[in-house]
């Protein structure tokens, strides 16, 4: 008898485990739903396909999936690919995709999509996305859910350039000529559809319900384009929109939060940088930009700029964040005013001018620090706020001719997830191929070590090389790196609160509006029980009510089980 008691009791105990683990992901998903959240963007953007956005990658990647995806750590974990199989001394890699992803148009995402978009990328020049791909040599459909592609030689981490390029529909983009893009609003296999756009007003997404990684958490997405960051701000406090996407500076975060609006903080690889004009005088001379960089107290421009927060970090040990893991371990910039002024009396260069742009108040106030401390040292310095898009111009972006000395730019997110990529930044070739090098730096040396790093497996003798290019670029200063702020995003947690940190990017990603379960596994397979990133992760009051009458119930029947024993 008291076996078929014990019998009945783990039974209970097994459907009370169940009953626990379902309530406890509907506690997770409880709060974290909405019928629409409105995220407020700097600017119009285009049309959002691969080859006509500039700023806003992150709204592309709502509409566009790539082969693996970065988690809440920063790292890349497949997405679209199920698995990643390294053949041939990690010259070939063997990609199986995952089941049920499928274009908005219904098509099924197919090997053949795949291999199409690689080499499209590679015959079509994208700017940020080509240069990554040079080690491929091609792609090659092996089955009906795999693709190979075959690198010139093996490449560490490489598995961040499949979590950066999109993939296209070839049916789409087969056969269309230079510059074009296929008719009508960008079809992806992402979680959410472009389904108005209008021109310098606002964009509108609506969810793909049936997303391979599981339905989208926000049916639509109202994207209102504020430039001004005062603006975007005040739109927050008056509950026009829900969420704005830039950092906030210390003293707006402190003054900013409330019952009403919360601020999620973590890593932000997006920093800031002074960038020299190398082509032309006074700054083709590697002398002139040293001069300039030993004037620079970062310490002091940082204090100044983001409110001296503990969590910022000034930029002395290079191009990297410092908690990048490719970061030098000590300081490479060395402020010494006397020799700057001394450099720069014998110099005797013209009156310099800063750029900045005009909606970023923190980089508007970056230039006047720099232009106050090159004062300090005896030069003649004055800032200048100009609108982004004049700013653009200047350094020569969009292939216009670069107009510009010094000019306060941003430091890629990309160069500190994966090294590689300072060679699209400074590189030579990447220069001649109109890219993302702006500075216009050159230098054989720089591209010798980037070729040997790349190439390199060993990661010891690979960090070695990394830190001889940080040695180089800081000897010859193309940029000065001032400063990685803290990530601070702020949003309204009664309208949603799902949102997810991912480290070095900061709110505004697809994982923020998916199922908490879509980061890994066929599908949306993983335990609802994984921990989340954002601010959402908690059970909520439902789930507390839930797990509490299961607790009650579980004790009535254990003790119910218990007495009839104990009176047998």
């Amino acid at each position: 008898m008291i076996g078929r008691w014990l019998a009945r009791a783990a039974l209970v105990a097994a459907m009370l485990a169940s009953l626990l683990g379902a309530a406890a992901a509907v506690a997770q998903e409880t709060g974290n739903r909405a019928d629409r959240v409105r995220v407020a963007f700097p600017r119009d953007d285009g049309t959002l396909t691969p080859y006509t956005f500039e700023l806003g990658y992150p709204l592309m990647t709502l509409v566009y999936d790539t082969l693996y995806w970065r988690g809440g750590g920063g790292g890349a974990e497949p997405w679209l690919a199920r698995r990643l199989r390294k053949e041939e001394a990690g010259t070939r890699l063997e990609i199986l995709l995952q089941r049920g992803a499928r274009w908005h148009d219904g098509r099924p995402v197919t090997p053949a999509d795949v291999e199409f978009s690689y080499e499209y990328f590679k015959s079509r020049y994208h700017p940020r996305f080509t240069p990554q791909l040079d080690p491929v040599v091609d792609a090659e459909v092996v089955d009906d859910r795999t693709v190979a592609i075959n690198l010139e030689h093996a490449t560490p981490g490489f598995e961040q350039v499949l979590a950066d390029v999109p993939i296209l529909p070839r049916h789409l983009w087969e056969g269309l000529v230079e510059g074009q893009t296929p008719d009508g609003p960008p079809i992806g296999s992402g979680p959410y559809r472009l389904v108005r756009h209008r021109v310098d007003e606002s964009y509108r997404f609506r969810a793909n319900r049936d997303y391979f990684r599981g339905e989208p958490r926000v049916d639509t997405i109202d994207v209102p384009f504020i430039r001004d960051f005062e603006r975007t701000v005040r739109a927050l406090r008056n509950d026009d929109v829900d969420m704005i996407p830039v950092t906030l500076p210390q003293d707006e975060e402190e003054g900013i939060r409330s019952s009403r609006v919360k601020v999620d903080t973590g890593t932000l690889y997006a920093g800031t940088a002074l960038m020299f004009n190398t082509r032309e005088p006074p700054f083709d001379a590697v002398r002139a930009r040293q001069a300039v960089s030993s004037a620079l107290d970062l310490s002091r421009i940082t204090a100044a700029t983001v409110g001296g927060d503990p969590d910022s970090y000034q930029a002395d040990r290079g191009y990297f964040h410092p908690e990048s893991r490719f970061a030098a371990e000590g300081a490479l910039h060395r402020f010494d005013e006397s020799r700057a002024r001394s450099e720069l009396d014998q110099l005797g260069l013209p009156p310099i001018r800063v750029l900045a742009p005009d909606n970023d108040p923190v980089r508007a106030e970056a230039a006047r620090q720099v232009s106050l401390a090159l004062r300090r040292a005896g030069a003649i310095a004055t800032s200048e706020e100009v609108s982004p898009g004049q700013l653009a111009a200047a350094v020569g972006q969009n292939g216009s001719s670069p107009d510009f000395q010094v000019a306060i730019w941003s430091t890629p997110p990309l160069a500190s997830y994966n090294p590689n990529f300072l060679s699209v930044v400074f590189g030579s070739e990447s220069q001649e191929l109109s890219p993302l090098n702006y500075s216009g730096y050159t230098e054989p040396e720089f591209d010798r070590l980037a070729g040997l790093a790349e190439r390199e497996t060993n990661p010891a003798e690979r960090s070695q090389l990394v830190r001889r290019q940080l040695d180089l670029l800081t000897r010859d200063a193309p940029v000065v790196p001032l400063f990685y702020p803290k990530g601070a995003f702020a949003y309204r947690p009664s309208i949603y609160d799902g949102w997810v940190y991912v480290a070095g990017t900061g709110i505004l990603d697809k994982r923020s509006f998916l199922p908490q379960s879509a980061g890994s596994g066929e599908g949306s397979g993983a335990s609802p029980l994984a921990g989340s990133q954002g601010s959402g992760g908690g059970i909520g009051a439902l789930g507390i009510v839930a797990l509490a009458m299961l607790a009650a119930v579980a004790l009535f029947l254990g003790l119910g089980v218990i007495a009839r024993v104990r009176a047998r």
